[in-house]
C-alpha cells in the first residue's frame, strides 16, 4: 500500500468525525504555530505544561497536514521543530559547555523526518 492511499484514508477517517473535521482546513496553520512557539521556547523557558501542550498540538495537527497529503507544509513545520532542537543543542553547547545527545537526537529524527517529507513533497 502506498503512503498516499494511507493518507487518503486517514483524511477520509478524520472527515468522518465532526470535531476533528472542523480541525483539517486549520491544521496546517495551527501546525505552523506550535512549531513556532516551540522555537520561541528555544528562547524564553515556557512552563512543562505549555511545552507538552505544544508537542502534542504539534503531533495532532502534523498527523491531520499528512492526512490531507500537504507534505510541503509538514516538512516545513518539521523543519521549524529541528530547527528549534538545534538552537536548544547549540545554545547549551555555547554557554554551558554542555554536550546534550538527547537533544542532538531530536535534531537527527525531526531533520530526517523533514527531509524525507520534502522528498515526499517534490516526488
Amino acid at each position: 500500500m502506498k503512503f498516499e492511499q494511507v493518507c487518503q484514508t486517514m483524511y477520509a477517517y478524520f472527515s468522518q468525525k465532526p470535531l476533528i473535521k472542523v480541525a483539517i482546513p486549520l491544521a496546517m496553520p495551527l501546525m505552523m504555530i506550535f512549531a513556532a512557539l516551540r522555537l520561541l521556547n528555544s528562547f524564553i523557558s515556557m512552563d512543562s505544561v505549555v511545552q507538552a501542550i505544544i508537542f502534542f498540538g504539534f503531533l495532532f495537527f502534523l498527523i491531520l497536514t499528512v492526512s490531507a497529503c500537504n507534505f510541503r507544509m509538514a516538512a516545513i513545520g518539521l523543519g521549524l521543530y529541528a530547527l528549534s532542537y538545534a538552537v536548544s543543542f547549540l545554545s547549551s553547547l555555547i554557554r554551558y559547555q554542555n554536550f546534550r545527545f538527547s537533544v542532538l537526537l531530536y535534531v537527527l529524527v525531526y531533520g530526517f523526518l523533514a527531509y524525507q517529507a520534502l522528498r515526499k513533497s517534490v516526488a
